[in-house]
């Protein structure tokens, strides 16, 4: 996917207002696609919930903070007050390599941070993870 970028300034030049517009060179947009799904509907007070999230490279570019100075990839999910990290449950699988199990990511704040990978073109990862669910969610 391809964005024009154009840059408008006013500038002013011995009193006088100059409008000027800048065109720059086309801009490719790389879009991740990113689908978060739990393993139920509905969850009880003391219960679980495991999360599948699936991230899709469907560029020529490969993403990630060992790549190149082109991308930083940062994997992070901000959990419902309501919700906690289960320690170990965090998994990871890019493409058809191994699934990872071993790592756990950064949780702070209700919030999961891991960014140790890279994302080959026309590569999927899937990341897993279960929360336990501390108290009933507020009612709006």
């Amino acid at each position: 996917m391809t964005q024009e970028n154009k840059v408008y300034l006013d500038i002013e030049l011995c009193d006088e207002s100059v409008a000027v517009e800048s065109e720059v060179n086309e801009t490719e947009v790389l879009d991740l696609d990113v689908v978060k799904e739990a393993d139920c509907q509905y969850a009880v007070y003391g219960g679980q919930i495991c999360y599948t999230v699936t991230i899709t490279n469907d560029t020529d570019h490969t993403f990630g903070n060992h790549a190149d100075d082109f991308s930083t990839l940062v994997f992070r999910d901000v959990l419902a007050d309501n919700l906690e990290y289960i320690d170990g449950s965090f998994t990871y699988q890019i493409g058809t390599g191994p699934i990872v199990d071993d790592e756990d990511p950064d949780y702070q704040n209700n919030t999961l941070t891991f960014g140790d990978w890279e994302i080959p073109p026309h590569t999927t990862v899937i990341v897993r993870f279960c929360v336990k669910v501390n108290r009933p969610a507020p009612t709006p």
